[in-house]
């Protein structure tokens, strides 16, 4: 099946299996470092990618499913200013995601801050898709709040 989707600002055309996993396709089609091998379909929530925007866990994504989508692995989010307030905000929180969930934490915190759900509630639900317990709720709420003041004020200075 050939699919049309663009990975990380480049626009693709890939020949494939409709029901391989986007997680295998980034890493053996694409040679994308940042999707964790840990993942292996398990559900653990260390695949997350931005698909037109929103955070999935790629192990789940069948090929079919990216046709004419605009996918953002962890690697090509890392070089825009919303992932440096992100990092602000870890550094101001003095608040760390561990190495192995870092990439997929902070997309899942890109996903809520760019459809503006910051609050408890939001931040809680869109967690529970990572399975690792390395910061609590109560810190990830405080990291996305610190990145969410950051955001606004950046963008204040622009207008």
């Amino acid at each position: 099946m050939k699919i049309d989707c663009v990975i990380d600002g480049k626009a693709l055309s890939l020949s494939l299996n409709s029901n391989k996993p986007l997680s295998l396709i980034l890493a053996e089609d694409i040679q994308n470092a940042s999707i964790s091998s840990h993942c292996n379909g398990q559900m653990c929530g260390l695949c997350v990618v931005l698909m037109d925007g929103k955070a999935v866990l790629s192990c789940l994504i069948p090929a079919f499913e990216i046709r004419g989508k605009t996918i953002i692995t962890f690697e090509g989010y890392a070089k825009t200013k919303n992932a440096k307030d992100i990092e602000k905000a870890y550094d101001l929180t003095h608040l760390r995601p561990c190495q192995s969930c870092y990439n997929a934490r902070t997309l899942l915190i890109e996903s809520l801050l760019s459809s503006n759900l910051t609050s408890r509630e939001d931040v809680i639900r869109e967690m529970e898709s990572l399975k690792c317990h390395c910061l609590e709720a109560g810190d990830v709420i405080r990291i996305v709040q610190a990145a969410s003041e950051i955001r606004r004020k950046r963008h204040a200075r622009r207008s």
